[in-house]
């Protein structure tokens, strides 16, 4: 299926669409497990509208852009290396909003018996995801998970760069949304039932203009002093609260979204040399040298890639 979507309307959201500058594909990996990859380009923001076929249990992984949700009444926002876990019933409503900064993540959806039964067979019977699973029946919750950390952003990016084609491609999504989920349940510790989503989940005003701010300057950032002073607080109160709420550091939140703006460019075709000035690198050494770190690959491996890329299959 085939559309564009201008943002005074409200769409249907589609099970695949491929026209430029918008992506969704929407493949079964197996019985009860389906993936969802999505990529928007900057400039394009759409709103859609979703009902639930069937009881769900969902995870999200935010590389690029935003979006926010309203889910039976119930609002929330996602941002750049999110994970958000979501359960809904047969038949909830939901609508959202996609970022004009560009969109790009990866959804696992899971029928909640094929979930609990995989986590059984591992033995993760407790904790956080295994206990959302068991009550996906019952209502609508959202429970925001670990940030992605760089072996969980180059799985989800390879998502979007591999060239397997048919069952090899089928096989080699599986097993990085395998990965995804073996991370977050690596870091999510047992707790209690997750109570159903309030009216709102809140991030204090300062820490959100302080994360805005760094989403529209992270290739010439402020120091940490100066963003303090532009969302009203103090160097040490930012730095602590912004640890807390999003799971990096400042520094490292700004590192993170400079090597997203990246591997997004390089994907896209630009060259080393565009995509290090792009990024806030005056040195490509030096850019070559962080992606490396970041990605455990060279930036010309990706544009190496890149260009012997062929077509791949959709299903």
């Amino acid at each position: 299926m085939t559309q564009h979507f201008p943002t005074r309307d409200v769409y249907d959201w589609p099970s695949s669409s491929s026209v430029r500058g918008q992506q969704v594909e929407t493949l079964q990996l197996r019985s009860g497990v389906t993936l969802i990859k999505t990529e928007f380009d900057r400039g394009q923001e759409g709103r859609f509208r979703y009902v639930e076929p069937d009881d769900v249990f969902g995870i999200g992984f935010h590389i690029k852009g935003g979006s926010r949700f309203d889910m039976d009444r119930c609002h929330f926002e996602t941002h750049p290396l999110d994970v958000w876990a979501g359960t809904s019933p047969r038949s909830a409503p939901s609508s959202f909003t996609l970022s004009r900064h560009g969109f790009r993540t990866v959804s696992l959806r899971f029928d909640p018996e094929v979930i609990r039964e995989l986590l059984q067979q591992y033995g993760q019977e407790r904790g956080l995801i295994a206990d959302m699973a068991r009550h996906a029946r019952e209502e609508v919750a959202i429970e925001r998970l670990s940030t992605l950390d760089p072996g969980a952003v180059r799985l989800v990016e390879s998502m979007f760069a591999t060239t397997y084609t048919g069952a090899a491609r089928t096989l080699f999504l599986e097993s990085c949304a395998l990965g995804l989920l073996a991370s977050q349940i690596d870091t999510t510790a047992p707790g209690p039932r997750p109570q159903a989503l309030a009216p709102e989940v809140r991030i204090g005003p300062k820490l959100q203009a302080a994360r805005e701010h760094l989403d529209e300057h992270f290739a010439d950032p402020p120091t940490i002093r100066t963003l303090a002073r532009i969302v009203g607080t103090n160097e040490f109160t930012l730095k602590r609260g912004f640890k807390e709420t999003f799971g990096v550091t400042i520094f490292g939140y700004v590192r993170q979204r400079c090597m997203e703006l990246a591997v997004t460019e390089l994907h896209g075709g630009r060259s080393v040399l565009e995509t290090a000035r792009s990024a806030g690198y005056a040195c490509p050494r030096c850019f070559a040298d962080a992606f490396r770190r970041h990605f455990g690959v060279l930036p010309s491996a990706v544009t190496r890639r890149v260009r012997a890329q062929i077509p791949a299959h959709r299903s």
